[in-house]
């Protein structure tokens, strides 16, 4: 007889004596979950001898989380900050761009086509757009028609016409994210943006964690504003018994650092952060679009650190952010951004199938 089939016709005194013969005991939180699923996955798995709740879920693994902040800055510091952008970036710019990219000291005058990588440190709008480019080598003037969404500190890839000391850019690549078929994974999360426990009804805040407690859904993501954080660990321990809860943190500082909770059900994690779960990587930060995926950088760095954190290095599957207080769904490249609002305007959690990569927006009873 099939392990599973054993098991779903045990009762609660059977299943703990069968996991026991397997060497595992079980917490009361385990229990209830293996009676109430099949059970053949969790006795296939590599189990710790004392089983709680938290070994049968479905594992995750974070793939981008900044927990260190420097105290002090030198001049060092900033030199290795900002060229680590400069790098990451030529990194994957040179990766996706098959181009024979050169130095900026090798521009010479023959009015050859060329390619250049380097960092935008001026824009000067005369008749026509004038950007200072600059690599680790030089600096040249590039002369451009229109320059679209060019802005100071982008590290981007330039098509252009050498001029001696003068390029004639023809087209401006951006590090962007690759074409490619949208990948599928397994199970389903809910994602939900700017609570704002200070200022939310509490019948509102409510609604929405009794309807997720009767969801089958096991996880949780949080971004945007959270308000007070204690009540939202209350929140999460009332109605999230067995789920697990992501939240990004929420400060002035850009990047920052997780904020502490007490509740064992809630990851912190830094904002911005990234976790992959059920085969998809999902992207946290308060703010995020689509020209954040174009450029592959998150916003402008408030702090000083070991390396530029807000290079997009992993390209994400989901994008789940706040500040916003219209929900909104939209995609870019087989990227999914999703947004549920704001409890202080209009509120809909969104369900993301990552089997389907169906999206939903959900309107709560009243």
């Amino acid at each position: 007889m099939a392990i599973s089939t054993l098991v779903k016709n045990m009762g609660k005194s059977e299943i703990v004596g069968e996991f026991f013969k397997h060497g595992h005991l079980l917490t009361d939180e385990a229990l209830n979950i293996i009676e109430k699923s099949s059970a053949e996955e969790f006795l296939v798995r590599k189990l710790p001898f004392i089983v709680d709740s938290r070994d049968l879920r479905q594992p995750y693994k974070i793939l981008m989380n900044l927990t260190y902040k420097k105290s002090e800055i030198t001049r060092e510091d900033f030199v290795k900050f900002y060229g680590s952008k400069y790098e990451k970036m030529k990194q994957i710019i040179i990766s996706r761009v098959q181009k024979n990219f050169i130095s900026l000291n090798k521009i010479d005058s023959t009015r050859s086509e060329v390619h250049v990588i380097g960092i935008v440190k001026e824009i000067r709008n005369n008749e026509k757009k004038t950007v200072e480019l600059e690599d680790t080598t030089s600096t040249i003037p590039v002369i451009f028609e229109e320059i679209d969404d060019l802005e100071l500190d982008d590290v981007v890839a330039i098509k252009a016409v050498a001029g001696g000391k003068v390029l004639f850019g023809k087209k401006i690549i951006y590090p962007d994210i690759p074409l490619r078929d949208p990948t599928i994974g397994t199970g389903k999360s809910c994602f939900v943006s700017d609570l704002c426990l200070d200022e939310s009804s509490p019948k509102d805040i409510e609604t929405f964690f009794e309807w997720f407690s009767q969801q089958d859904i096991q996880y949780l993501f949080v971004s945007g504003k959270i308000g007070d954080g204690k009540l939202f660990g209350t929140y999460v321990d009332r109605y999230c018994y067995m789920k697990t809860v992501f939240v990004i943190a929420d400060g002035s500082e850009y990047p920052n650092v997780p904020q502490k909770y007490e509740s064992n059900k809630i990851v912190s994690l830094s904002n911005p952060a990234m976790v992959e779960l059920g085969g998809l990587k999902i992207l946290m930060c308060q703010k995020a679009d689509i020209k954040m995926l174009k450029k592959r950088y998150l916003g402008k760095s408030s702090v000083i650190l070991d390396e530029d954190y807000l290079v997009l290095t992993e390209v994400p599957d989901i994008v789940h952010c706040g500040n916003s207080d219209q929900p909104y769904i939209t995609n870019y490249k087989s990227v999914t951004l999703v947004n549920s609002g704001s409890l202080l305007g209009e509120f809909k959690p969104i369900i993301v199938d990552f089997a389907t990569r169906d999206v939903e927006k959900i309107s709560l009873p009243q």
